[in-house]
């Protein structure tokens, strides 16, 4: 088989993929985040003699102050009309509500309220544009403070609650970024005497399968985050990520496909 038909082929493949990555994409898609962003005790860690800490007049044991960000995540609005209620953040363990109040919206003035009882934080329906948040100031008594959230919305099939205090990668996600990281260094030492003395290299195929796995992991972790990264504050930046990431990835591939034909071609490169 010839090059040329490889190239057709990779031509073809290439559009069908885009095809296909395209239709599964929701360009409507609905999305809204609380984020827990930080929590913080009020009472120092040594105990001070009759040192006691109130609000509104009632002593708050063991206080804990704790910042929550909502926000539409995703690339549409969502209407106060289709929220079945209000949007509830409630205590997860045995810490006590005492008091929410919102401390800022972005954009500024966003109409909404909330209200406590009953160990939970009721936020009012509002018109929700992506990319609005609006960040809420609570205090807890007791352990420290853990939450969830319940909220019925349309088209929204759960409300996503990420706690940004606790490490979000795995044991087992950072053991393999600390492999595929040495693993680069190793191919760095490997090639870089080659590279500087002008030396020819006979591949063998263990060193070229580790050199192809260690640079898929760790591109795709790279070039991952820094998509993301760059297209935040674009409309559908989850969509053009996705988009934007295949498409590049696959031009990669034609143009390293390309490469290695010239290596055959000038016979640099044999079976």
């Amino acid at each position: 088989m010839t090059w040329k038909a490889w190239d057709w082929k990779f031509i073809a493949t290439t559009v069908i993929a885009l095809a296909l990555g395209a239709s599964q994409i929701d360009l409507s898609s609905r999305s809204l985040t609380v984020r827990l962003l930080a929590t913080s005790p009020l009472q120092p860690v040594q105990n001070i003699q009759n040192l006691q800490i109130s609000l509104n007049g009632q002593n708050v044991e063991s206080p804990y102050i704790s910042t929550i960000e909502l926000t539409n995540t995703g690339s549409k609005p969502i209407l106060s009309s289709e929220f079945d209620g209000a949007l509830q953040i409630q205590m997860a363990n045995e810490a006590k509500l005492i008091s929410a109040e919102i401390t800022s919206t972005t954009p500024k003035n966003i109409p909404v309220r909330v209200a406590t009882s009953e160990n939970k934080t009721a936020i009012s329906p509002f018109l929700s544009n992506p990319k609005d948040s609006i960040t809420i100031a609570t205090i807890t008594s007791g352990p420290r403070p853990a939450f969830e959230v319940r909220a019925r919305i349309v088209g929204i099939n759960e409300v996503e609650f990420e706690d940004n205090t606790v490490q979000s990668s795995s044991y087992w996600k950072l053991l393999g970024r600390l492999a595929t990281s040495y693993g680069l260094v190793f191919l760095y030492f490997v090639f870089t005497p080659i590279a500087f003395r002008d030396r020819q290299l006979t591949m063998p195929r263990g060193l070229a399968f580790c050199i192809a796995i260690a640079c898929a992991f760790g591109s795709v972790g790279t070039v991952s985050q820094s998509l993301d990264e760059v297209l935040s504050g674009l409309p559908y930046p989850k969509q053009l990520s996705f988009l934007i990431g295949l498409g590049v990835t696959l031009l990669m591939a034609y143009l390293a496909l390309r490469y290695t034909r010239r290596l055959i071609e000038t016979d640099r490169l044999k079976d």
